[in-house]
């Protein structure tokens, strides 16, 4: 077995976040020692080669000045060869660490931070533009600098030239049998924002109990307390206390018994640039369980569905098309199942996390060589 120290760090995601955890960090500690950094409830935890050692958990984006801190500090006490980060706001600690620390750098990116920035609600748009340009000019120092990129999408490839690896999120297939126990109508896994369709969801369910009275719609995963606050008043107001249930965030393997247990999975995001080209993970997961899903009609969604028959394109601004077609899912079961069995098929013929690992394993090796 191959051995060194790797330092993975993110100061806004959980530590069994699904990609970081579940899938990075597990599969490099099968031929690494590896630390991981991240928000938590506890100190540290070992699982054979993997260490993860808790950092503060935070409720607001300021909190996470500290937390940035407390990485870059227990950096500097690292014998780690390599520190590989999932967060922008972590550059600048990238940056030093190349040239203070004399580490090797990896940047794991998830998102399109610059349009990310312009979006943000609570700043202002003199803010807007100061941010973005601050951000732009580290994230060009930093591709003259970092040592390789991990991107979770090909279009994340706009400022670098060339050292990088697309790293898909495709989903950790366990053979997760198809449930016939459906205790839930109606699911949506993820980030809840108004970009992310919570209050066309929202919206649509309140139309659906006109001839569903006893419909059920989970929202598992988290978002600005103030707006889930206004999704909880929204549903109090519309009477579907009883309909609807909000979970906060969970661990992958327990949302996934969720998903497990819906008849269709939800993902009706807004056409936004962040989204349009960007795989939508939790698509992945819906057709990992076996069930089918109501998605946007945005062109990388329409290359999943043509190509497996495993959901339903919708206007994401067009509620009367999303109602017709959720109803018909509700009221053909055995179609519903049969769309579902070909989402599984495809995930694990062509979708699965074990092809992405493997170019994840081959990548450490390859810098653990450079000099």
């Amino acid at each position: 077995m191959i051995k060194t120290e790797i330092f993975m760090a993110t100061s806004v995601h959980r530590w069994n976040d699904n990609r970081i955890y579940h899938k990075e960090a597990k599969s490099l500690s099968k031929y690494f020692d590896i630390e991981l950094h991240a928000p938590s409830s506890f100190k540290i935890k070992e699982y054979g080669h993997l260490k993860i050692i808790g950092l503060p958990l935070w409720k607001k984006e300021t909190d996470r000045r500290e937390i940035r801190n407390n990485i870059w500090q227990r950096l500097k006490q690292s014998s780690a060869s390599i520190f590989h980060f999932h967060d922008p706001e972590l550059i600048w600690i990238g940056i030093k660490a190349k040239l203070i620390l004399g580490k090797k750098v990896i940047y794991d990116v998830h998102e399109n931070a610059g349009a990310s920035i312009l979006r943000k609600s609570w700043l202002s748009y003199p803010s807007k533009i100061i941010f973005y340009l601050i951000y732009k000019s580290f994230e060009k120092l930093s591709s003259l600098l970092f040592d390789h990129y991990i991107l979770a999408e090909s279009d994340y490839v706009n400022f670098i030239k060339s050292n990088y690896t697309i790293v898909r999120n495709f989903p950790l297939f366990n053979n997760l049998e198809m449930s016939n126990d459906k205790t839930t109508d109606l699911i949506y896994v993820g980030s809840m924002t108004s970009d992310r369709g919570m209050d066309m969801i929202l919206d649509l369910t309140k139309d659906l109990l006109i001839d569903y009275p006893n419909i059920s719609l989970k929202l598992i995963g988290n978002g600005p307390s103030n707006y889930i606050k206004s999704l909880n008043s929204i549903i109090t107001k519309n009477n579907m206390q009883n309909n609807i249930r909000i979970f906060d965030y969970m661990d992958y393997n327990k949302a996934m018994k969720h998903i497990q247990s819906a008849r269709i999975g939800l993902c009706i995001l807004k056409p936004v640039k962040n989204y349009i080209n960007s795989y939508p993970t939790k698509l992945f997961d819906y057709m990992s369980a076996g069930i089918p899903f109501v998605c946007s009609d945005f062109e990388i969604n329409k290359e999943i569905v043509l190509k497996t028959g495993s959901g339903i394109l919708v206007d994401p601004d067009n509620k009367k098309q999303i109602i017709k077609e959720i109803k018909i899912l509700l009221d053909n079961p055995k179609k519903t199942k049969q769309i579902g069995i070909k989402g599984q098929k495809a995930i694990f013929k062509e979708y699965s996390w074990k092809n992405e690992n493997s170019k994840l394993i081959r990548l450490y090796r390859k810098i653990l060589e450079m000099k």
